[in-house]
């Protein structure tokens, strides 16, 4: 796990490519603490370099891409790529980037883990590939000679990588299946850049620093972020989930393509299906996938919230090896969103050593600008400062790597939003006496299920009306919308003609927050909150290839059952979870007494409505006036809505002063 960044100079450009690349590289040295490396081309001169945090065994070593040269007296380029290291495997110096292949007709950069590169290693060996490290990262160099671009179909892990390609003078920059691992870019005239976080592109100062109007329009009235691949940063891009880019580095001629799309089932049954065989298999599909990504040479952890998904991952490696591991836990001092008893049972059974935090609001006041800046755009919910201080306690307990559970509840149906779209099934397949029974059914189990699918279903129908009809709906229905700049508002009221496609059974559904949806939400906060404190964060639900496949292709009726969310996987981990854990019907998802804490810091967090910036976007004057209205309201239920008013005019705030 580390951080990679990039520049290709075009012909005509005055980019310092030197000076800017270092910068871009200290952006994100949390991503590397433990080395730094560049590999500079100018004309036919191609030059491996070290930096300041290159470490003296690097330089000092017989490695065959040992660096020569001080990145700072290479002279000029017109092609960098840098790395920041995170050692996880191959920890000599062997497994130092930027890092070549034998006859050093390919370089690359890497983020991620190829967790079956030790059957790839066998495979390719077997082919004639001679290799000169044990990293996963020289499997991808010799799956790329072997396989050119489909080299990405043999990978089961998480990755976003770039290989220049001496022969073909090409750069050829691929990014995994779910969006584990981030990737950014810019192109225009003057150059290609990238980085594996936006700040690092703007640190740079090779683009300058210009807001997205559509995308904070986006952010504020559907809750979405990065939706699009332009996000927030004006002329930032985002590479999408399961997508490849090539660039010709004289042409400056990019090509773009998805590599992958997630198959799913569109039958709400089948007459062959075996249930009995089918949760055996996702046990071991489970076992396999939690086996993999416990490959490390250094010490591996486990974050555990108590829910079924985390539990599961924690008891399998308990049940898999019967050696006790570190596991770390958020606990609250509010009964309603604490779960840390639910996280010290399943802890008790594994025998672990046993973490926890308890972050308060003082805490997150401390910490709001790291929190703000680490996540490069405005968060939602104060859930992100609470994995935010579970990634704090693992690197503070000397652990660079976890497993976490992201990715369970979209990949085997753990949300209530998900009996809207099983109902549909039913009423779709069996009718109306079949809907009316299972209705019922849920509702016993979910006594708020009429009125969240009353808002489901409004939610629905508001885009069914002319966009100013909607947006004053919007601003209707939410209250803290009334405090935004009307202008702004009405600038981007047609993005409100944008239907969204409904997705017409369970499947889809799960497919869709599967792809560029919700999870990648999720795993982009995954990402900036271990990263921030170095720790490598390892999601077995959210990018095992098998068992995700496996997973879509079973039919919407078996996911889930009279009531039950998630009931296949919770199957599956009987005899290995406790069984309390596996019956809890009180999900609480990764909660946060949110709206107490933003009672409690209010006055300290003031200043930031002094910016003049907001008045683009925010009435300042009528939120200031009514200020302790919105923000003392700590026995209201946390609906994120009220955060994202503070989270957004900070985020404007930090960046704004970097610039």
């Amino acid at each position: 796990m580390c951080g990679i960044a990039g520049i290709v100079k075009f012909d005509g450009s005055g980019i310092d490519t030197v000076a800017a690349i270092q910068k871009m590289n200290n952006a994100i040295k949390h991503r590397g603490p433990d080395g730094e490396g560049y590999f500079a081309i100018n004309g036919d001169a191609e030059i491996p370099a070290f930096g300041e945090d290159t470490p003296r065994s690097i330089i000092e070593s017989g490695i065959l891409h040992k660096p020569t040269t001080a990145i700072n007296k290479s002279g000029s380029a017109d092609i960098i790529l840098a790395h920041r290291r995170l050692s996880i495997i191959d920890i000599q110096p062997t497994g130092y980037q930027p890092m070549c292949n034998i006859d050093k007709s390919l370089w690359i950069v890497h983020n991620g883990e190829i967790y079956n590169y030790v059957e790839l290693h066998e495979e390719l060996s077997k082919a004639g590939h001679k290799f000169h490290t044990s990293s996963d990262t020289e499997v991808i160099l010799a799956a790329y000679k072997q396989w050119g671009i489909d080299c990405v179909n043999h990978f089961n892990g998480m990755w976003a990588f770039v290989i220049y390609d001496k022969k073909k003078k090409e750069l050829f920059v691929s990014r995994d299946r779910f969006g584990v691992k981030p990737f950014y870019y810019i192109h225009h005239n003057s150059c290609f850049a990238f980085a594996s976080e936006q700040k690092a592109l703007l640190a740079g100062s090779i683009i300058d620093f210009k807001l997205n109007g559509s995308a904070i329009f986006d952010y504020w009235i559907f809750s979405s972020m990065e939706k699009e691949e332009e996000g927030m940063f004006s002329g930032i891009l985002e590479l999408f989930p399961a997508h490849n880019l090539t660039l010709n580095i004289k042409t400056g001629e990019l090509k773009k393509w998805k590599y992958y799309t997630l198959p799913y089932t569109k039958e709400y049954d089948k007459s062959s299906f075996n249930e009995k065989q089918s949760i055996e298999h996702i046990r071991s599909l489970v076992t396999d996938s939690v086996k993999l990504r416990l490959r490390s040479d250094v010490e591996v952890g486990s974050c555990l919230s108590g829910g079924v998904d985390s539990s599961a991952i924690v008891s399998t490696i308990y049940n898999t090896n019967h050696t006790a591991l570190n596991t770390f836990t958020a606990a609250f001092d509010e009964r309603s969103v604490d779960e840390s008893s639910w996280a010290k049972m399943v802890s008790d059974h594994v025998h672990s050593k046993a973490h926890v935090v308890k972050p308060t609001s003082g805490e997150l006041l401390n910490d709001f600008r790291s929190l703000i800046y680490c996540q490069d755009i405005p968060i939602w919910s104060t859930s992100t400062y609470a994995q935010y201080r579970v990634m704090q306690l693992i690197k503070e307990s000397n652990i660079k790597v976890v497993l976490d559970g992201q990715g369970g509840d979209e990949l085997f149906a753990g949300y209530e939003s998900y009996y809207f779209y099983y109902l549909q099934d039913i009423l779709r397949t069996k009718g109306l006496q079949a809907f009316l029974r299972a209705s019922k059914e849920i509702q016993r189990l979910v006594p708020s299920l009429k009125q969240y699918f009353k808002q489901l279903v409004l939610k629905e129908y508001l885009f069914r009306l002319p966009a100013q009809q909607q947006l004053n709906a919007r601003l209707s229905m939410h209250k803290e919308l009334k405090y935004l700049n009307k202008d702004f508002l009405n600038q981007h009221v047609s993005r409100l003609n944008n239907k969204p496609e409904v997705a017409g059974s369970l499947n889809e559904a799960l497919s869709n927050d599967f792809n560029n949806g919700w999870l990648k939400n999720y795993l982009r906060c995954e990402d900036r909150c271990s990263m921030w404190h170095s720790v490598e964060s390892r999601t077995p639900f959210s990018d095992d290839i098998n068992l995700i496949e496996y997973a879509f292709s079973i039919p919407s009726k078996y996911k889930i059952q009279q009531g039950k969310l998630k009931p296949l996987l919770r199957e599956a981990m009987k005899g290995i979870v406790p069984q309390q854990v596996l019956d809890r019907k009180d999900k609480k998802g990764y909660s946060t007494p949110g709206t107490r804490w933003i009672a409690e810091i209010r006055d300290d967090i003031r200043y930031i409505f002094e910016n003049p910036l907001l008045d683009d976007f925010m009435n300042r004057k009528k939120i200031l006036k009514d200020y302790d209205k919105l923000f003392n309201n700590p026995g209201k239920p946390d609906n994120n809505r009220i955060f994202k008013m503070i989270a957004f005019p900070l985020w404007l705030t930090i960046f704004s002063e970097k610039q």
